[in-house]
């Protein structure tokens, strides 16, 4: 009992570490996901200057977590050029999308759907969360593997300097 209890303690001492923007050179990406009406579109297609294809899943914890931070900074860096897709992997579709979104009260970012997972395969995408970042002209310029800290102000600089490129 007691090293159990010791365990837990460990576990939940530990600290949470948010997982970093890996910028990459500049490279095509050519996907396309689902509108709520079931239209292809693809994420570049926002008219950012930078846009963030957020990939997540309402059975995900730490996508749930993190999502209100990230509708958070579509609405503080809208003005910026910055738009964020938020594109789901849910087999289950538009219920279980409209079921997460309404109780985290998400409202600012674009919501999408990966229906088939294909935008994730060709993404490379190696679990959930991960933020593929795409500049002006469609390409890939970094990515955060893991849940990003979207309130610190020293990301939102690094995403201010890609979407000045």
């Amino acid at each position: 009992m007691r090293v159990a209890l010791f365990a837990l303690s460990l576990m939940m001492a530990a600290p949470a570490f948010a997982a970093d923007l890996v910028e990459t050179a500049p490279k095509p990406v050519s996907i396309t996901v689902q509108d709520r009406e079931g239209r292809d579109l693809s994420p570049a297609g926002l008219g950012g200057k930078l846009t963030l294809v957020h990939f997540w899943a309402s059975w995900c914890g730490t996508c749930r977590v993190e999502f209100p931070s990230i509708d958070a900074l579509q609405r503080d860096m809208r003005d910026e050029g910055v738009r964020v897709a938020a594109v789901s992997l849910d087999r289950l579709g538009w219920p279980a999308i409209d079921r997460t979104t309404g109780a985290l009260e998400i409202r600012e970012v674009t919501v999408l759907h990966d229906r088939n997972r294909e935008a994730a395969a060709a993404l490379a995408v190696p679990g959930l969360p991960t933020t593929v970042v795409l500049d002006a002209e469609g390409r890939e310029v970094a990515r955060i593997v893991g849940a990003g800290d979207w309130d610190d102000e020293g990301l939102r600089a690094r995403l201010r300097a890609l979407a000045g490129k």
